[in-house]
């Protein structure tokens, strides 16, 4: 876990996720790589944390690399648990999963409890094409986002679509992982992020 500290005084967080576990192995040859699921998630949440470090926001970034996500959600589970800052203090969490694609573009998950925030992120994607699709889903207990959500955290789950198949086997390795949008997802996310750097704490859709 790291922060990038606000400009200001502000004691309000906005907060970039990613898990960096895998399967790891079964037996002593039989290897889980986990390239796309989630080293790519990962490279993408240091890609973020690099630029805020040089451009920060108003507001303090936390980002946090859990553990055990493979394991039914360990680590995020007592993150909010045990919290390091108040939740109430946490605006917003982004959880970057399967980010090593994107060439049919991106899921937002629990963009129906938030259309206003999808609709933000789709007005930004339309005004420079970083993606193909950004594509709506409801919550889903499916990744580290979902006990922040639980416990009345605003949180959008991203991921990838199309490109390499490879899930949960042993073909999901760097070396076959195109990685063809990241650089564009990452300014997606750098125009939505300074967005909700100056607004106040996004409120559930009723």
């Amino acid at each position: 876990m790291g922060v990038v500290k606000g400009n200001g005084n502000s004691h309000k967080y906005l907060m970039i996720t990613a898990h960096y576990d895998h399967l790891g192995r079964m037996g002593s040859e039989t290897v889980f790589p986990g390239a796309n699921d989630n080293a790519s998630g990962v490279a993408e949440m240091l890609a973020l944390a690099a630029y805020f470090t040089k451009n920060p926001l108003d507001k303090n970034i936390l980002f946090v690399a859990f553990i055990g996500e493979e394991a039914g959600l360990v680590g995020s589970k007592y993150f909010v648990n045990n919290p390091p800052v108040p939740l109430d203090s946490i605006d917003f969490v982004l959880n970057l999963d399967l980010s090593g694609t994107g060439n049919e573009g991106i899921t937002v998950v629990n963009a129906t409890l938030y259309p206003k925030l999808f609709e933000q992120m789709v007005a930004f994607n339309n005004e420079k094409n970083y993606v193909s699709k950004v594509k709506k889903r409801g919550p889903a207990a499916n990744s580290d986002h979902y006990f922040f959500t639980e416990h009345h955290v605003p949180a959008f789950f991203i991921y990838t679509l199309g490109g390499i198949k490879a899930y949960h086997d042993v073909y999901d390795k760097r070396e076959t992982l195109p990685l063809d949008e990241a650089a564009d997802l990452e300014q997606l996310y750098i125009r939505f992020f300074k967005f909700l750097d100056g607004i106040e704490r996004p409120q559930k859709s009723k």
